[in-house]
């Protein structure tokens, strides 16, 4: 059987980057295992065709919830990288660290130590950003992030009516002062997409000690008493099973983490027994907690041509393309979701609850046909009180997991749909909007009173796919791993990825799940907080 110093199931964001930084010490041994394929799609690497992959295909697990029960018993589509890079090779690129006091919140939860100070260096540590090092930015991590600039007239557009309704501008939401209107950050590289595959994994493929092992799905961890010792996994039809010398390290993501251990035999002794499964150990928080962002489109039409709709059509996409291919430049080499903003509902909210993408594309669900033009406002409230669950479907590792949100379950997420709703409108309602102007098709001129919109809400919303928190950090007895990010009871076993969250960041959790990966690989190696 195989040995290794360290196994890290999961190839995604947190994993992809821990497994590069423990191979930095040529003495360590490291086993990264990925249940997609290995292999790197052109759809990948051009930042545009992110769409390719997000909305279904073979580097997708297409997940789905169960039935919604306060969002009209609607099951909502999940997402999910089965690829090299996980999600970071699926997602918009939106580079977002999230508000301070987020990370202050997880501290005082009982997540010592990761309170945003605590944090900066490892978010410095892990981002080259291209305006250059500061206090708060990095320059010298594999994650390369860029402003977008170049940006349409009615993104423009956009940015101007907020701050005519009286919002500022922010010079660097992942910096000092999240809160704003603002061109985004991404994590695109020279035309590429700059995630955890390409930035981390291709570079650690170089190195050899580090082994790669594709389309190989963990069945189950296996134990000598409490210590976790090794890993099984189903490869091309065959049970293969490797060793762990130092620790095995679960970074499979919010749904598939919880799902492991639960298949392992760690979680809710119940649940488990349910399965047929006898426990290791009882541990009634695996699988809980599970939440998200949710959001709701604000359509407004347009006249002809105005809007980028017209980049749909097939001789654009067709010259798009060329141009990627030949110079990694033009509308391939950038990302969907460029300008937004982080801003309070009103004045009695203590930090901005509200995050807006806007698009200067008309939308019908998900899709900008080509032949109509208009914007819309993506609107969603970032810190999310409805909690949900995984659950294991049965004891069959192949099985998908049982998964809900329990999305809209209470007052003040509906309240701040609402507000929301209602703020997009006064935003669209400026003149900066003049020269575009159009009638508001969805959800309608005519849905104005609280029962109107949270019918609309509960009809249309949908995840913002950035699912989290179901093995969270802490100390009471719904913890499932100590700051150290130790699985609580459990000897040489880790887990590192967006479910370790305690609560859910202000804005997309890409950034935060690099910075987990990076931390984690410090904590691994005893290393301090970077220096400066």
């Amino acid at each position: 059987m195989e040995t290794y110093d360290y196994i890290v199931i999961g190839a995604g964001s947190s994993g992809g980057l821990l497994a590069m930084r423990l191979t930095e010490d040529p003495r360590t041994r490291v086993l990264l295992i990925e249940a997609g394929t290995g292999r790197e799609h052109w759809s990948i690497r051009m930042p545009a065709a992110s769409r390719n992959n997000y909305t279904g295909g073979p580097r997708n697990w297409c997940f789905e919830t169960e039935p919604e029960p306060f969002m009209d018993n609607r099951r909502l589509f999940q997402p999910r990288g089965k690829v090299v890079g996980g999600s970071s090779s699926l997602n918009g690129m939106v580079f977002v660290r999230g508000h301070a006091s987020d990370y202050d919140a997880w501290a005082e939860a009982g997540a010592t130590g990761w309170s945003y100070a605590d944090l900066l260096p490892w978010f410095r540590k892990m981002e080259t950003w291209r305006s250059g090092r500061s206090e708060f930015r990095g320059d010298r991590g594999p994650i390369v992030v860029e402003r977008l600039g170049d940006l349409h007239p009615i993104e423009q557009a956009f940015l101007a009516a907020a701050e005519q309704r009286g919002f500022a501008r922010t010079q660097d939401y992942n910096g000092e002062r999240q809160e704003g209107v603002t061109a985004f950050d991404a994590n695109i590289d020279a035309g590429e997409r700059s995630g955890s595959a390409a930035a981390c994994i291709r570079p650690a493929r170089a190195r050899p000690n580090f082994t790669l092992r594709a389309d190989a799905q963990v069945t189950r961890l296996e134990f000598d008493g409490t210590r976790a010792v090794g890993v099984e996994y189903l490869r091309h039809g065959r049970v293969e099973r490797v060793r762990a010398a130092r620790e095995i390290v679960v970074s499979a993501g919010a749904f598939q983490s919880p799902q492991i251990l639960m298949l392992s035999g760690i979680g809710p002794a119940d649940h488990l027994r349910e399965h047929g499964i006898e426990p290791v150990l009882d541990l009634p928080g695996v699988g809980q907690n599970l939440h998200d962002h949710l959001e709701v489109h604000v359509n407004y039409r347009c006249a002809r041509g105005l809007s980028k709709n017209g980049l749909l059509r097939r001789d654009r996409l067709l010259r798009a393309g060329i141009e990627w291919f030949l110079f990694r430049r033009g509308a391939a080499a950038t990302t969907h979701s460029r300008v937004g903003a982080f801003l309070r509902s009103d004045d009695k909210a203590g930090y901005p609850n509200l995050q807006y993408h806007f698009w200067p594309y008309f939308l019908e669900g998900w899709s900008p046909p080509p032949h109509k033009d208009g914007y819309c406002f993506d609107v969603g409230p970032v810190r999310s009180e409805s909690r949900g669950w995984v659950k294991l479907r049965s004891a069959n590792p192949l099985d998908p997991p049982r998964l809900l949100l329990n999305g809209l379950s209470t007052e003040r997420d509906r309240e701040e749909f609402r507000q929301g709703i209602r703020l997009a409108r006064e935003i669209a309602a400026q003149p900066a909007f003049d020269f575009c102007r159009g009638e508001e098709v969805s959800p309608g001129a005519e849905v104005r009173s609280d029962v109107e919109l949270d019918a609309y809400v509960r009809a249309n919303a949908n995840s913002a796919y950035h699912p989290c928190g179901s093995c969270r950090i802490g100390n009471d007895n719904l913890a499932v791993v100590d700051p150290e990010l130790r699985v609580h009871g459990i000897d040489g076993l880790r887990v590192a990825d967006a479910s370790v969250m305690p609560s859910i960041t202000n804005g997309n959790i890409n950034a935060p799940c690099f910075m987990i990966g990076e931390r984690a690989a410090d904590l691994l190696r005893g290393n301090p907080a970077p220096a400066d």
